[in-house]
């Protein structure tokens, strides 16, 4: 027997197992409803018991080109963490600007609003020495936030090249 025969008699074997587990996979099913409303699902009919019509099952046979679902799951895997650090990234710098953003309105270029509670002139000198202060660290920190965020942009990670 030739080897193209050999191949033609396992593909028509292979066809007609798959033909016969689609057949065997599909069974009748059967809805029951008691008298206190509860469903009840079977392929055993009961008294009262509705046959139902649904739409066949079909079975695949598993896939024999596995080569390279575990790089692609890998790499699927790295690109969602690649986001969602990313995501957090932007997040925290959002959240820094906002705050940055609120402690330079306070500080008014140097000249913040006196409180009540500041009727003592050291108090608001001092205020105003720590709001100086954290606008100088925000910004550090921003800048920090924004220069990791181009650093894990520049290391994105390429997509697969693999097609599934």
């Amino acid at each position: 027997m030739s080897v193209m025969k050999k191949i033609k008699s396992s593909l028509f074997f292979l066809s007609i197992s798959t033909l016969f587990s689609i057949n065997s996979a599909q069974a009748t099913i059967y809805k029951h409803v008691d008298k206190d409303g509860k469903v009840t699902y079977s392929n055993v009919p009961s008294a009262n018991a509705k046959q139902l019509n649904l739409p066949p099952i079909v079975v695949m046979p598993p896939s024999t080109n596995s080569s390279g679902a575990e790089e692609r799951i890998l790499q699927r895997r790295e690109s969602m963490k690649f986001e969602e650090h990313r995501s957090q990234l932007a997040t925290k710098i959002t959240e820094e600007e906002k705050r940055l953003n609120e402690v330079r309105e306070e500080y008014k270029d140097g000249v913040p609003d006196r409180l009540g509670s500041e009727r003592n002139y050291q108090r608001y000198i001092d205020r105003v020495e720590r709001l100086r202060q954290e606008i100088q660290e925000r910004e550090k920190n921003l800048g920090a936030l924004r220069a990791e965020m181009q650093t894990l942009t520049e290391k994105k990670p390429e997509p697969s090249k693999v097609t599934p």
